[in-house]
């Protein structure tokens, strides 16, 4: 008895051992030998996950992990590569480099099988719209008519057998992406109340079903060009270019990824350390919401926690000074040792420039910023500059005024000293204007309230002139 419970034991054993990692077998008819790399899609990009030499033909991509599930390209010398679908871990396939479609079989892999197919099919309709297209382009308009009957037959037709294909393959993953990248039908346009059709429902119709044949419980999906894409799409061309509209697409998105971790994962951080980085003013905001929303109500469980606490100072470093907020109140002297108060500067416009008198960068802007800023006044222009040094050196503070004759400005540091004579500041506005590097600008509006930040000598004026046509 004990003799039958170990063998039972060693067989299950064996079993399991074998039955873990992935092995992919192929065969490449007339190729050389070589070296083929198997890589994934992820995020917009490709990643390589496994190399092998291809002798004879013949080649072996394998591994103890599995792969996780997706598309996948196995890429050959001179830009030539095929796809895989990677949901099956053991399979082999057999392919002509000189048609590595229509040439392709498969052994064990039902998912590759039912891809290819579809793929075969695509390719000989594709051939037959391509040069119909190329007529039409030059017809006359008697010939138009036709032509365009023969076209969308040819589109009738793909569309009946992606519907029989998805039908037929209901458990194959690429069944998953040929519905995610299903265009949506949009009805016709209802009318409003007056009798006309309702203005913009296409556009808004598409954007509020855009998500519709996308299965976000699926973690492969992320592992293929569509999921990327479509994010793109709706985050950079649906969303209007101002960081609310952007916090409410990315709030949909998170919502409906939260029908798998992994897919949470990624759009939560991905949405995170793009507008953290991002180059448009402003979309900051999007930033600071997602970290006050999902990282500090202890959402991310993947993020360690000393990285954790850099995200979210971050955050409240950023918060204060965001567009459309009032900063914080700064008071400090000049080189006359008067206070002079931010608040109590009375200006349609206040210009704020953060610099160092020793810093090379600020000795190049500084003039550009004060002929704008003249010109501005010249033209009738109620602006005026609250320049701060963010260092201690009273000297060379002065120096810099006289040389670049910028007595005019409001001219004033946080320049304080201990007993000992040791250079300390009166406040954290380092922090509350994030003032990591210099020079920086921001532009105030007449009630104190920041209408841009981190501009240059270019952009005052074309704000200001914006500013001043939103008046008009």
């Amino acid at each position: 008895m004990k003799k039958f419970l170990l063998i039972v034991c060693l067989s299950v054993f064996f079993t399991a051992s074998f039955s873990q990692g992935y092995k992919i077998k192929g065969e490449i008819k007339n190729m050389q030998d070589t070296t083929a790399i198997l890589a994934y899609y992820f995020g917009g990009k490709q990643y390589a996950t496994d190399t092998t030499d291809v002798v004879k033909g013949k080649l072996t991509f394998s591994g103890g992990k599995e792969l996780e599930g997706g598309i996948y390209l196995v890429v050959l010398p001179g830009g030539k590569y095929f796809e895989l679908i990677i949901s099956e871990q053991k399979f082999s396939f057999t392919t002509d480099k000189n048609d590595l479609v229509a040439s392709m079989n498969f052994k064990n892999s039902r998912e590759n099988t039912a891809f290819y197919q579809y793929l075969n099919f695509i390719s000989v309709q594709q051939q037959k719209v391509a040069p119909l297209k190329e007529k039409l382009s030059s017809a006359k308009e008697d010939e138009k008519k036709k032509i365009q009957k023969e076209i969308n037959e040819v589109d009738n037709t793909v569309r009946d057998y992606r519907e029989d294909f998805q039908s037929k393959y209901k458990d194959v993953f690429f069944s998953k992406i040929i519905s995610a990248t299903t265009d949506i039908v949009i009805p016709e346009t209802p009318l409003d109340s007056t009798g006309k059709p309702k203005e913009n429902f296409p556009f808004y119709y598409f954007k509020n079903h855009f998500w519709d044949n996308m299965d976000f419980s699926d973690k492969r999906m992320l592992r293929t060009p569509v999921f990327f894409n479509k994010m793109d799409k709706y985050l950079e061309k649906l969303s209007p270019k101002h960081p609310d509209s952007i916090i409410v697409s990315a709030d949909i998105m998170i919502e409906k990824a939260r029908a798998n971790k992994e897919v949470f994962k990624y759009v939560v951080s991905y949405i995170t350390s793009t507008y953290e980085r991002s180059k448009i003013m402003g979309m900051d905001a999007v930033f600071v919401h997602m970290v006050e929303k999902y990282y500090m109500t202890a959402q991310c469980d993947w993020v360690k926690e000393k990285q954790l606490e850099k995200i979210i100072e971050r955050a409240k470093r950023i918060s204060p000074n965001m567009i459309g907020k009032k900063p914080p109140n700064l008071v400090f002297k000049d080189t006359s040792n008067q206070y002079h108060s931010l608040y109590h500067l009375q200006a349609k416009y206040t210009l704020l420039f953060f610099y160092d008198p020793d810093c090379g960068h600020c000795k190049k802007e500084t003039p550009k910023i004060k002929s704008v800023c003249d010109s501005l006044v010249k033209a009738g222009i109620d602006i005026k500059v609250f320049a701060i040094t963010t260092e201690f050196d009273i000297k060379k503070w002065k120096e810099f005024i006289k040389k670049f004759d910028v007595g005019n400005w409001i001219n004033v540091g946080d320049i304080q000293f201990d007993e000992e004579g040791n250079p300390v500041a009166t406040s954290n506005w380092r922090e509350q204007y994030d003032i990591h590097s210099t020079p920086v600008i921001y532009l105030l509006n007449k009630d104190k309230e920041i209408i841009a930040k981190r501009i240059n000598d270019k952009q005052i004026v074309k704000i200001i002139k914006r500013e001043e046509s939103l008046e008009e």
